[in-house]
């Protein structure tokens, strides 16, 4: 998308690098919240963030599912899913967000003894306003199955998981997905019989790919027996594996992983010598392998956090054991503290260039959330509008491709609107001052909201962001509902990256 450049007069607010700090707090609703996932809406106004709870008097594990408006940093709802039929337990894996439905995929376990217990996938439907529409146990093959991840699909949602067969002494793995529609009928699984990833895995499902990083299963395992075979992974929903690799040349002794929105594999892990960070591709490139002495041990939330790695990590020895939030280099493996929210840090994600932090502070937890380190945020106030552009630092993937993420969002009163996603670089020019010279050089980005204008070279100060809303945008949009195209120009003479 090639654009003209327009200048809008109007009042600039701000432009400036978010260094850490909180743009809002939402209390939750439960102390005793134990997070585990967050997802989030298309538009990036909802998410919804899920728990675990378990009653030592029942020895029942349940599940807690909370329904976040981030436009007005509040709880739209909050439900707790206790286990189906009389089984023990139930433990969620993940939640979505489908236009006015949301969803939750959980494993449930059917009785404490080990020796008696299945383990069975579950899917939950929920309405706009919190209600249950229903419940579906997905799979029927196998003794027992476990869903990894669950993501939308056009007629609903899909599932990804395995299924584990027992026959005489030894144990059979397959890898499964599962299309199931709005009324959560379920179509028929794509089995295959080729091994599978164990319980624990992180995995996302990005469009028609399943991205996944785990401890990987043979087809068949005589029981008691163990094989440790660490992998990352991208297979097709409706096919077989698109690749597979071993990021770690030697066994480690602890792994946490997390998968970024595009399908990058972060998987940390740590030993008697310290930590190893590597860092998989979506196209399945080993990006970087980082070894290195850290003082910390045990980690989870990992993910994306702007060139940088997100992890909560806990000291490996001392009287501390509260968990530290950090952000760490993939080519050195520097581990730098962040504070980014007040109290102890329990649970962090990323989404489009900001971060979200569950912490207890004084016996109570919320949820924080604000713009990552190294982004760029700009606003502008336009009759009576309010108009806010987060641009993401610009990354090169393996092809030499640019891109960056963005969140666009208007404020007027009570109305909220955005657009978020990636920008590709598109064209380099150099376009004609006003005196007829060359000017410096820009570059078009392009993305499915619209297209973006800035320098080649120098910090960035201007950014410009035309394109046309959709009917259904229009109409939702915070600013005059009859001209679909706009062209908007940020610039501030202090931004920094």
């Amino acid at each position: 998308m090639i654009m003209h450049i327009s200048k809008i007069s109007g009042t600039i607010l701000a432009c400036l690098a978010v260094s850490n700090a909180t743009a809002a707090s939402i209390p939750l609703p439960d102390k005793h919240f134990s997070a585990r996932y967050m997802g989030f809406a298309a538009d990036n106004a909802r998410a919804c963030l899920l728990g675990s709870r378990f009653d030592p008097d029942t020895g029942q594990g349940s599940g807690e599912l909370v329904l976040l408006d981030l436009k007005r940093d509040a709880v739209r709802w909050h439900v707790r899913i206790s286990p189906p039929e009389d089984f023990v337990s139930l433990q969620p894996e993940q939640c979505a967000i489908d236009g006015e439905n949301v969803y939750l995929l959980a494993n449930v376990n059917t009785q404490s003894q080990q020796s008696m217990n299945q383990t069975l996938v579950y899917l939950y439907q929920f309405s706009a306003d919190g209600k249950q529409l229903g419940f579906k146990n997905l799979i029927e093959q196998g003794r027992d199955q476990y869903g990894y991840a669950l993501g939308l699909s056009a007629n609903g949602v899909q599932v990804a998981g395995y299924i584990k067969d027992v026959e005489k002494d030894v144990d059979q793995y397959s890898l499964f997905t599962v299309a199931v529609d709005r009324q959560l009928k379920a179509g028929k699984p794509n089995v295959r019989k080729t091994g599978a990833f164990a319980s624990g895995a992180k995995a996302r499902l990005v469009g028609d790919n399943l991205y996944i990083a785990g401890q990987f299963l043979p087809a068949k395992l005589a029981q008691n027996d163990w094989v440790d075979d660490f992998a990352n992974s991208r297979l097709l929903v409706n096919g077989g594996y698109a690749w597979s690799m071993r990021p770690f040349k030697k066994a480690p002794r602890d792994v946490a992983m997390g998968v970024s929105q595009q399908g990058a594999l972060y998987s940390l892990a740590y030993g008697d010598a310290g930590s190893t960070l590597a860092v998989t591709s979506a196209e399945g490139k080993q990006l970087s392998l980082a070894s290195y002495p850290s003082k910390y041990c045990e980690s989870s939330s990992i993910s994306e956090y702007g060139n940088a790695v997100l992890a909560l990590r806990k000291p490996c020895s001392g009287k501390s054991k509260a968990a530290e939030l950090l952000a760490i280099s993939p080519a050195s493996g520097k581990e730098t503290p962040l504070q980014l929210a007040p109290g102890e840090p329990v649970f962090a994600a990323t989404n489009m260039g900001q971060w979200f932090v569950v912490s207890k502070d004084s016996g109570k937890l919320a949820l924080s959330k604000g713009s990552i380190e190294g982004d760029t945020v700009f606003s502008l106030a336009l009759a009576g509008v309010e108009h806010s552009l987060n641009v993401g630092p610009i990354k090169v993937n393996q092809k030499g491709e640019h891109s960056f993420d963005y969140v666009y969002e208007q404020r007027a009163g009570d109305c909220r609107f955005s657009l978020n996603g990636r920008a590709t670089e598109l064209d380099v020019f150099n376009p004609e001052g006003p005196d007829g010279k060359e000017a410096p050089q820009i570059v078009v980005y392009d993305s499915a909201a619209g297209g973006f204008i800035i320098p080649l070279k120098g910090p960035l100060r201007t950014v410009t962001f035309e394109g046309s809303l959709s009917p259904e945008q229009l109409k939702n949009s915070c600013g005059s509902k009859k001209a679909a195209k706009f062209s908007l120009e940020f610039n501030a003479a202090g931004a920094r990256r």
